[in-house]
C-alpha cells in the first residue's frame, strides 16, 4: 500500500454514519438539504419536508455524489472502500458497474467491503426458522409471505402519502426501494467478477481495513441483519 500519503478511505452511501477519517459520500435529498439549512427550514415550515426530518442530524460535510455514476476519484487512489446497505438499492447492472468502479479507484492491495441485507436469512425466516431472533409475544403474528415482503422492501406496502414535490423527487431518483438482493455467494461472485481476489465473508468488525468500526454499524450485520463480504485488489 502507498505509504507517502494519508490513507484515502471512502464510505459510499454513508447516510448518518460518517467519520472524519473517511470521505463520506451520499447523494440523497437529505444529504443535499443538510448543506442548505435555511432551505431545509423553509421546506419544513411549508410542510414540504416532514417536521420530524428536520431534526435528523445529517452531516453538512458529506461529499455529494450519485453512486450510479462513475466515482469522482482517480485510478488507484484509495486504500479502502466501504458500502453498507447500499448495493441492494441499485439494479444488478448498476451494482456490477459500482463494483468495477471500486476496483478502478482502489490502489493495488486496497480492500472493498460491501454489506447488504442477507437474502439467505430472509428465506430461512420464510421457511420457519428464526435467524432474526424470536418474535416478541406482544407482536401480532404476521403471515410468512407478508414478513418476507417486508424484509425484501422492494416497494413500500402502501402508495406514498408524501407531498407532490417529494413524490416527484423520489420517482425520479427511484433509490429508496430495493432493486436486487444478495446472499453470501452472489455478493462474493459480484466482487470476483469485478477482478477482486481473496474474497471472503466477514463478521462485524472483522476486517483487513484498519478501524472499519469507524463506519460500520453492528445492527446492520448481526442477528441476520446483513451479510458482509470483503475483497482485495491484486
Amino acid at each position: 500500500m502507498p505509504s507517502d500519503r494519508a490513507p484515502l478511505r471512502i464510505n459510499l452511501g454513508c447516510g448518518l454514519l460518517t467519520h472524519p477519517n473517511w470521505v463520506n459520500v451520499d447523494g440523497s435529498w437529505n444529504a443535499r438539504l443538510a448543506k442548505h439549512p435555511f432551505l431545509r427550514k423553509a421546506l419544513t415550515i411549508f410542510r414540504i419536508l416532514p417536521k420530524e426530518k428536520e431534526a435528523v442530524p445529517w452531516n453538512r460535510d458529506i461529499f455529494l455524489h450519485d453512486i450510479r455514476k462513475p466515482l469522482p476519484f482517480r485510478d488507484n487512489s484509495a486504500d479502502a472502500i466501504y458500502a453498507s446497505h447500499v448495493l441492494e438499492h441499485l439494479y444488478r447492472e448498476q451494482g456490477q458497474q459500482l463494483a468495477r468502479e471500486c476496483f478502478r479507484v482502489l490502489a493495488p492491495g486496497g480492500f472493498v467491503r460491501f454489506v447488504v441485507p442477507d437474502l439467505h436469512a430472509v428465506v430461512r425466516e420464510y421457511l420457519g426458522e428464526h435467524p432474526f431472533g424470536e418474535t416478541p409475544a406482544s407482536q401480532p403474528p404476521i403471515p410468512a409471505g407478508d414478513r418476507m415482503n417486508e424484509r425484501l422492501l422492494m416497494r413500500w406496502p402502501s402508495p406514498s402519502n408524501r407531498n407532490f414535490v417529494l413524490r416527484a423527487y423520489e420517482a425520479i431518483q427511484d433509490f429508496h426501494s430495493h432493486k436486487w438482493m444478495y446472499d453470501e455467494e452472489s455478493l462474493a461472485a459480484l466482487l470476483r467478477s469485478a477482478g477482486f481476489v481473496d474474497v471472503a465473508r466477514k463478521n462485524y468488525a472483522e476486517s483487513r481495513i484498519p478501524n472499519v468500526t469507524d463506519v460500520e454499524d453492528a445492527s446492520r450485520i448481526v442477528n441476520g441483519a446483513g451479510v458482509c463480504v470483503e475483497g482485495r485488489k491484486p
